[in-house]
């Protein structure tokens, strides 16, 4: 219905106005949406044997220290000796920023987690040590990139038993490497809070969140209630 000004006049142009304000911020919105799922199959690249925790405040217990941010970014990480004339067992080592500290500390509010690479693509030109790593830290980013929101549950990783024979890119002077266990990374899915704003949106980094079945892990919808829940549970730095 259109209404009328006292003097009889339309009020198209206010509509217009309104309207394509409206419709601009859609496209915004629109715009911002990314295309494509999270794909976390780059971290998937083995079978863990493991005793599943059946809540997120279960592992966040286990662990020492946990903590929600933001992907910050990847980097190249150590490269370690396999076993003799073989190929390197090549690391990546993914940044999270933190926002919230939720148990333990995070030295320069960064967190350096440690993770798999993967298989190394096989070149006879080459001797095996210089073979590649399948996936580059490129794909890592492109996968889940820089922006995501992450929970991690971690420990400082112990030193490596094989050989370092490259240490990947320095870290800051007060920072460490960390490891995750299988459940300890959780991302939320920009693609799916789009698409599906009523459904959850949160996804397990190393291992479905349903691992265990049906368990508290699948109750938050995204990270602003996962962060709650823990925080109701008593973890909050």
């Amino acid at each position: 219905m259109t209404r009328r000004r006292p003097n009889g006049l339309t009020a198209l142009p206010v509509a217009v106005l309104l309207l394509t304000g409206c419709a601009d911020q859609g496209a915004e919105r629109a715009a911002e949406a990314p295309r494509r799922p999270l794909d976390v199959s780059v971290l998937r690249i083995s079978e863990a044997d493991y005793d599943p925790a059946l809540s997120p405040e279960a592992l966040a217990g286990q662990e020492p220290v946990v903590v929600a941010g933001v992907v910050d970014g990847w980097q190249r990480g150590p490269a370690l000796e396999s076993y003799e004339d073989g190929p390197l067992d090549h690391r990546v080592v993914l940044r999270i920023r933190a926002t919230d500290v939720l148990k333990g500390t995070v030295p320069g509010g960064v967190v350096f987690v440690e993770l798999d690479q993967g298989a190394v693509v096989r070149d006879d030109s080459l001797p095996a040590e210089k073979w590649k790593p399948a996936k580059s830290v490129a794909d890592f980013a492109t996968a889940i990139p820089a922006g995501t929101k992450a929970m991690a549950f971690l420990a400082e990783r112990p030193p490596h038993e094989q050989r370092v024979l490259d240490a990947g890119e320095p870290l800051p002077a007060q920072a460490h490497l960390m490891s995750a266990p299988p459940q300890g990374l959780v991302f939320e899915d920009p693609f799916l809070a789009a698409r599906q704003p009523d459904r959850p949106a949160l996804v397990g980094g190393k291992e479905p969140l349903d691992a265990a079945g049906r368990t508290p892990w699948l109750e938050p919808r995204n990270m602003t209630e996962l962060i709650d829940r823990l925080k109701d549970k008593g973890f909050s730095g």
